[in-house]
């Protein structure tokens, strides 16, 4: 999901429970919107996260880039497994989608 999506999602629903529980006053809308930017900023700002995800990444494209010299070399009359050029490929789109600017900045 992604972060638009979940700030929206998460905003609806905080919205609906201050709406069913009476706390629909402009400040009350105020102070919950403020508190879902707030949340939402700190998963942006996460450092670990982002390098977990990009060492993640790019262990998964050294296997399977490994993984098809290996297979090349060792039985180069049989095809590299379809699962693994898929593997490497998501991996190395992943990290091209986490070093890509978004279109926001």
């Amino acid at each position: 999901m992604s972060y638009e999506k979940h700030l929206t999602s998460d905003l609806t629903t905080k919205l609906t429970k201050n709406i069913q529980t009476g706390k629909n006053s402009p400040q009350d809308i105020e102070k919950t919107v403020k508190d879902v930017i707030e949340d939402a900023a700190k998963w942006r700002e996460d450092k670990f996260l982002y390098r977990t995800a990009v060492i993640v990444l790019g262990i998964l494209t050294l296997i399977a880039a490994g993984g098809s010299i290996y297979l090349t070399l060792e039985l180069p009359d049989k095809p590299i497994p379809d699962v693994l050029v898929a593997l490497g490929s998501a991996a190395v789109g992943a990290l091209v989608g986490l070093f890509a600017p978004s279109p926001a900045k």
